[in-house]
């Protein structure tokens, strides 16, 4: 595993993309390292982009394992959004979200990511999988016109690598070529001066 210099570590854990730390008094760090521990989630294996972190404290017999918080909450269906000003973190549950989701196939042409917020709704939080063949590609359309913040789009291959589209208050197309395998997506964001936005990825 590879090890940290104690001395120039300041802080445990990202936080998904927001630059949040949790923040250890380095004192009391005895050691810390990258850990190779497997997450499941009901028996099924979460893929995260950020490592673990096994961090050993003083006068304490057991290492404690952290992870990052963002890719978790996204996976146990939760929104994961960073407040600034108030130096807080914001858990948007999925039973009070309304979205659109169309799973699978592997046929060109096949809708795999429809999602939309309602007109009264200001956050959005999503995820799922889909199947893709090798030489086929996912056309993503995005219309949007959010105010006051931003939505997070997080695409990631069989091997768990990690493609990143932040979505403003801009339309955008972009298309990404596809791998066989299944793909999963988290997507999740809150934009508190309203607006909508509408994201469908298409097979070709």
């Amino acid at each position: 595993m590879k090890k940290f210099d104690i001395k120039s570590l300041v802080a445990g854990i990202l936080i998904g993309t927001t630059g949040v730390t949790t923040v250890f008094a380095a004192s009391n760090i005895k050691s810390a390292s990258i850990s190779n521990m497997n997450i499941t989630f009901n028996g099924t294996s979460l893929s995260l982009s950020k490592p673990l972190l096994s961090v050993a404290m003083e006068n304490e017999q057991d290492e404690s394992v952290y992870a990052p918080v963002n890719e978790l909450f996204v996976n146990l269906g939760y929104g994961v959004n960073y407040d600034v000003e108030s130096n807080t973190i914001d858990l948007i549950s999925q039973s009070n979200i309304s979205h659109e989701t169309i799973e699978n196939p592997q046929l060109n042409g096949t809708t795999v990511l429809n999602i939309a917020n309602h007109t009264d709704q200001r956050n959005i939080a999503e995820s799922g999988s889909f199947q893709a063949e090798d030489n086929q590609s996912l056309v993503i359309n995005i219309t949007s016109d959010i105010k006051g913040g931003t939505v997070d789009l997080f695409l990631f291959n069989p091997d768990g690598k990690e493609q990143h589209i932040t979505i403003a208050s801009t339309d955008l197309t972009k298309e990404i070529a596809l791998e066989k395998g299944t793909w999963q997506y988290n997507c999740s964001g809150m934009f508190q001066n309203g607006g909508n936005i509408k994201i469908v990825g298409t097979i070709k």
